[in-house]
């Protein structure tokens, strides 16, 4: 369950992270409000759907703050219409009205959206009652923002009753119905067999060793210092158009150049929500692309190592030892005792079964200690990096010993021989394997189903 749950996690985040920024730049392009005669279509709203749909409450509350928050900024130019202005704090004349009605009703709609979609996933037929949802979303957005218009600014005549007027309206049905639409599509994409496997893909990336790690505080500065140089480009853009008009002959009112300067900065926002967007897709085609170079170096059958693969890791583990003598542990020679018999008795099937068993019982036991490999046929090979005493390694010794013997075919159960050498003896990998090599016939030459640790 927990595993699940942090799958979920890792995809959720990307998702939550590209939700804010699409809407970031929705509400700073025409994409979230754009006029086709004889309709205005405004569908920056629609990422605060997403996030209720394919998240919850809380992030579609967050997305609703930012959708809130955005307007709240439009709204404060003077070039904005008279009933926009109601929703900045600095030109209503009441600032804590178009605080409640900017971000307010935002912050309320996305709540409120989130808890009808958590509802709406527990009854039967989830899809439907989602696309329910998704379909009235837009007049409960409308009736939330007349509600408080009619709260906080009365004199202006607005009311609840008007995000009814045109509710049957073909453009608004059509308008909800490609909400509904956007927001089904998504919802069933993340219900795939195929999301479901992206995500498990992606969580599998974050914990290996060939994934990219990304260190908090370059990338810290970095976003710093880039947002830093977008403030100072903006503002070097807004002198320099000043400068233009003015040797053209148009001079700009203190006014006038605010609104220039408004008009840049919300360019500048939308842009750098454009290079977040395409920052996150390169963040997870890189992390997909490192599981898929790690999986070419796993066996297909057991899940662990190819030999290839797994000599590189020792090698980088020997490479990553200063000294190297520094490395302590042991490696381990794995082999299962009279393996061509079961094949040829039970069939290669089985012998498969015994395979991926005896992997699946050395990453339980030791996968997080060290590197483990196949090296062919019915061989194992454990590079464990772990400073163990010979007891603690009899008894996990012990305890692999008797997780084989669990796998049997009628009266016969599965044993194998084991060759411990300690790294410190060896110089090399390669030696490592000689070495495990030897003392694993020893284990044999003394009546197999044991193991034998070099002390």
């Amino acid at each position: 369950m927990n595993r699940v749950l942090a799958q979920r996690s890792v995809i959720d985040r990307y998702v939550f992270a590209v939700l804010i920024t699409l809407e970031l730049l929705m509400s700073f392009s025409f994409l979230g409000y754009f006029h086709v005669e004889p309709i205005s279509v405004t569908t920056a709203y629609l990422p605060v759907l997403l996030a209720g749909a394919l998240l919850g409450p809380l992030e579609s509350t967050a997305v609703g703050l930012c959708f809130g928050l955005a307007s709240m900024w439009k709204a404060s130019a003077s070039y904005v219409m008279p009933a926009d202005q109601l929703f900045s704090p600095l030109l209503s004349g009441d600032p804590m009205g178009s605080l409640l009605l900017s971000t307010g009703s935002r912050v309320l709609f996305g709540l409120i959206i989130g808890l009808l979609y958590a509802g709406a996933r527990r009854l039967r037929h989830p899809g439907f009652w989602i696309g329910l949802v998704s379909y009235w979303g837009r007049s409960i957005h409308s009736i939330l923002v007349y509600s408080v218009m009619a709260l906080c600014f009365p004199e202006t005549g607005y009311s609840p009753t008007l995000a009814f007027t045109d509710l049957f309206q073909v453009s608004d049905i059509l308008i909800n119905c490609g909400s509904a639409a956007v927001v089904l599509l998504f919802w069933r994409i993340a219900r795939s067999q195929v999301w479901v496997q992206f995500q498990k893909r992606l969580a599998a990336a974050r914990s290996l060793q060939a994934k990219e790690r990304y260190h908090r505080l370059p990338l810290a500065v970095v976003t710093v210092l880039t947002l830093a140089a977008a403030f100072a480009v903006t503002f070097y853009f807004g002198h320099r158009i000043d400068y233009v008009l003015e040797n053209q002959g148009i001079a700009l009112s203190e006014t006038g150049y605010l609104d220039i300067l408004h008009l840049q900065i919300q360019f500048m926002f939308g842009i750098i929500s454009l290079m977040v967007l395409m920052i996150l897709f390169m963040m997870l085609n890189q992390q997909y692309s490192s599981y898929m170079a790690y999986q070419g170096k796993m066996d297909s059958l057991t899940g662990v190592m190819t030999r290839r693969a797994f000599f590189a890791a020792c090698a980088r583990a020997f490479h990553s030892a200063v000294p190297p003598k520094d490395l302590r542990g042991y490696f381990l020679m794995v082999d299962l005792d009279q393996f061509k018999e079961i094949n040829d008795q039970y069939g290669h099937p089985e012998g498969d079964r015994a395979l991926k068993a005896v992997a699946n019982s050395l990453k339980d036991l030791f996968g997080r200690q060290g590197a483990i490999g196949r090296l062919g046929g019915d061989e194992f090979a454990v590079l464990l990096c772990a400073d163990m005493t010979v007891s603690e390694l009899e008894a996990a010794l012990d305890l692999f010993l008797d997780h084989i013997h669990r796998i049997s075919w009628g009266n016969q159960r599965l044993t194998c021989s084991i060759g411990a050498a300690l790294i410190r003896s060896a110089s090399s990998p390669e030696a490592l394997y000689r070495a495990a090599d030897a003392i694993l016939y020893r284990a044999k030459d003394q009546g197999r189903d044991r193991y034998v640790i070099e002390t």
